[in-house]
């Protein structure tokens, strides 16, 4: 035998003998001769193990599993009220889609969808989801009530705002679906109507008031102060030429930017730059300014509208305005859009009809300046 074939020969005994005492079955070890046990890590041990906590902050507990909604729990719903007040809508919405889901019929979680849908949706949505609410068995007489007075007050603070504010086309946006769920509606037919009225929409107005009687007064009334005359005149021109007034003409000077203007106003006591825009139906504000203006104020938000600007609709709160300075002219209860920095234009907003409605007005281009006469009313 060579020896190569002798070294080949031992290393295969050397394998079978290793493998065969490798695989030799070995007996258990006793209870007396088995060791304790120690934890894979040592500083669990003795402790309950539990779950790794995450470092990440969280605001809020999140509500998982559908077995958590039925009980329904206050808590649960004084939670998501937080979120709601906070403005975390996304959250707020996906607790509902889940509780609404395992739970259709609880009262308590519809009320806190109608809320967020208040907060959410354009007012007029808002109120006609609380008036549908009104009609399911599931509230009783009190819950029930409570829900018609809560859209009555809605409605008529809605109203008087804007009414006051002279914001027309909003109000009429504002009324149009509540007058299609209830046209029986007196007080909003003719509100309504006097909303076409005032933007010269006679046909509109005449479509609405077809709901009354043919002899209402308040219908009558709006006819005399409103529709044209035979010679074509009527009570609103807001075009009047400044030279056919008799009071003394404010001449504001406005900044140019490209082919259109800024007037220096306040709002608030704060100084406000803002574009001036007879497109515009409503005056508007960025939110940046809202946010200041807010620090030292109280401000009302009336409600959210669907806004057309050249860039698209937007959907924007409405807030009331206690009071705006133009020139030497101060003015109160105005109703103010907030509207996203993208839209101002490089500007703090826009200066919009409902406030220089209030004004035979002329634009001098070659001064660049802007001719105020106040109205007498």
């Amino acid at each position: 035998m060579s020896r190569f074939a002798l070294v080949v020969s031992v290393c295969l005994l050397i394998s079978v003998s290793l493998n065969v005492y490798l695989l030799w079955p070995v007996p258990a070890p006793t209870a007396a001769e088995r060791s304790p046990e120690k934890p894979d890590n040592m500083e669990t041990a003795g402790k309950i193990t539990r779950p790794q906590v995450s470092t990440e902050p969280q605001s809020a507990p999140v509500l998982q599993a559908e077995s958590d909604l039925p009980d329904s729990p206050a808590s649960h719903i004084d939670t998501v009220r937080q979120w709601l007040e906070r403005g975390d809508f996304a959250r707020v919405e996906r607790f509902l889609i889940d509780a609404l889901r395992a739970n259709p019929e609880s009262a308590q979680l519809l009320l806190l969808e109608a809320d967020y849908i208040l907060a959410t949706e354009p007012l007029s949505v808002a109120v006609s989801h609380l008036f549908a609410l009104q009609e399911l068995s599931l509230f009783n007489r009190e819950q029930r009530e409570e829900l018609a007075s809560r859209s009555a007050e809605l409605i008529e603070s809605t109203i008087n705002a804007l009414y006051n504010a002279g914001d027309w086309d909003m109000l009429a946006q504002f009324l149009e679906p509540l007058f299609q769920l209830n046209s029986s509606d007196q007080t909003l037919t003719l509100k309504l109507a006097e909303a076409y009225a005032r933007q010269q929409k006679f046909i509109l107005m005449e479509d609405v008031l077809a709901n009354l009687s043919a002899n209402n007064a308040g219908a009558r009334s709006l006819r005399q102060r409103f529709v044209p005359k035979p010679s074509g005149t009527t009570e609103e021109n807001t075009e009047s030429p400044i030279a056919t007034q008799q009071e003394a003409v404010t001449r504001l000077a406005l900044t140019r930017y490209g082919d259109q203007y800024i007037a220096e106003t306040q709002i608030l006591s704060r100084p406000a730059a803002l574009l001036l825009d007879t497109g515009a139906s409503s005056t508007a504000i960025s939110f940046e300014l809202y946010r200041e203006l807010r620090r030292f104020n109280q401000i009302q938000v009336i409600g959210l509208f669907d806004v057309r600007t050249a860039g698209g609709p937007i959907r924007s709160p409405l807030v009331r305005i206690d009071n705006m300075t133009l020139g030497p002219y101060r003015l109160t209860d105005i109703g103010v859009f907030v509207m996203p920095e993208a839209a101002m234009q490089q500007a703090d907003g826009l200066l919009g009809m409902n406030v220089l409605k209030q004004f035979h007005f002329q634009l001098d281009q070659t001064t660049a300046e802007l001719l105020l006469v106040p109205r007498q009313e």
